[in-house]
């Protein structure tokens, strides 16, 4: 493929940044209440406690429950089964039944740290944390929110919690499960191939050592491709990873972005689009590899505006705007990550070119992250060498795999529920 842009490279990405927490009016009293008690952070460790763990510790025994027999005290210092095990009938609370700490932090699946000295103690799951103090009817939950309860008191082996907390508690726990962001996953890979069949794409013919030499760019790019889909098909096996073409065969620019188009989607899953190609230029001089991304600069309609008037027909530009940064800056990291890739695997002996802008068929009509890849110049006498190598094939296919898998759990990392 013959190209003339010149190499623009992006500045960098923004960082979330995290609000602090509001402390609401209502809290006065029980702050009023914690005033005493030192922070979490100044709990000992012999004191962090997680039902989860193999045993529970013996510094907060789990007081025995006259209506459930030993099998139930048993449980509330299981391992990991009973944490991680959905609640059973058992589970569900009847009566006048209360619970000791540990017996709610198991039900709660959360972690618990408990003072003894001070009577102040926080259940903590990811999602939310619920502090509490003895002698104390409210619940602070994640600093912001109050829950009015009955107020947890003394027992003989530490905090026991009335029936009617323990249920409020597992309400609120479950509620945040439900409210938490959602997690996204790159559930689809499109490799193409560029070129094929009729298409041979752009031809290096060389006179290497007394011997004609002749690489063609559709068959580098299908050896490649079929080898970063092995690869990628073996390390994804639930998720759907698609080739444009397996043989010989030239499907159309349409058709293959309509093959990534058409991948049917949740609203919590990704697909993301990496073509193959290899280079050519009059100076046969010019070697090195590059991938390239969608100018940020061009617009295309990735929403279309509904046929009716309205405030939804006026955010549409909004919303594709939006959608438009979002598939560049994640295409840009898309491309640096193969890069990368490429670079561990064959920057010794073929040149870094950068990640360049440019408004290619495929990666301006691909509704996703996109980015092209030119393994190299076959207009090149040394490169073209290296090209017909199926040694050299392979590195750069395990150069691109690399990339595409590490962009996966940059994605799946930033998207998914943030860590508290």
């Amino acid at each position: 493929m013959y190209s003339t842009a010149l190499a623009k490279r992006p500045t960098s990405v923004m960082s979330a940044i995290r609000r602090p927490p509001r402390v609401s009016s209502s809290l006065f009293v029980l702050a009023l209440a914690f005033a005493a008690f030192p922070p979490v952070s100044a709990f000992a460790a012999s004191n962090q406690i997680d039902p989860r763990a193999q045993a529970a510790p013996s510094a907060l025994p789990e007081p025995a429950l006259p209506d459930r027999g030993p099998a139930s005290a048993s449980s509330a210092a299981s391992g990991a089964e009973a944490s991680s095990a959905a609640p059973s009938a058992a589970d569900t609370l009847t009566g006048d039944e209360d619970c000791g700490a540990l017996e709610t932090a198991r039900r709660l699946k959360a972690k618990l740290s408990y003072d003894p000295l001070t009577g102040y103690g926080v259940f903590e799951r990811p999602e939310l944390r619920a502090s509490f103090a003895l002698g104390v009817p409210w619940i602070v939950l994640d600093e912001d929110t109050s829950l009015k309860v009955a107020a947890p008191r003394p027992g003989s082996d530490g905090p026991v919690f009335p029936a009617s907390t323990v249920v409020m508690l597992q309400k609120a726990f479950a509620s945040a499960e439900a409210a938490k962001p959602p997690h996204y996953t790159v559930a689809a890979i499109v490799i193409d191939p560029g070129h094929g069949g009729k298409d041979p794409g752009t031809t290096g013919e060389h006179i290497i050592h007394g011997k004609r030499l002749v690489v063609v760019e559709k068959n580098i790019t299908l050896d490649v491709g079929l080898k970063v889909y092995a690869a990628l098909k073996r390390r994804f096996p639930d998720r759907r990873i698609l080739i444009t073409r397996t043989g010989d065969t030239y499907p159309t620019l349409e058709q293959r972005v309509a093959m990534a188009n058409s991948v049917e989607l949740t609203d919590n899953e990704a697909v993301i689009y990496v073509s193959i190609h290899a280079n050519a230029s009059f100076n046969k001089t010019a070697r090195g590899f590059e991938v390239w991304y969608l100018d940020p600069n061009y617009r295309r309609t990735l929403i279309s505006s509904p046929s009716t008037r309205g405030s939804a027909r006026e955010i549409t530009p909004i919303l594709n705007a939006m959608l438009e940064e979002e598939f560049t800056t994640e295409s840009i990291i898309l491309a640096k990550n193969i890069s990368s890739g490429l670079q561990t695997q064959i920057g010794s002996e073929s040149p870094n070119r950068g990640i360049r802008p440019e408004e290619w068929f495929v990666v301006r009509n691909a509704r996703m992250p996109a980015v092209l890849v030119e393994t190299g110049f076959v207009t090149n006498p040394d490169e073209a060498v290296l090209l017909s190598r199926e040694d050299y094939l392979r590195r750069i296919a395990d150069g691109i795999y690399n990339g595409i898998v590490d962009f996966v759990a940059y994605f799946e990392s930033m998207k998914g529920a943030p860590p508290r």
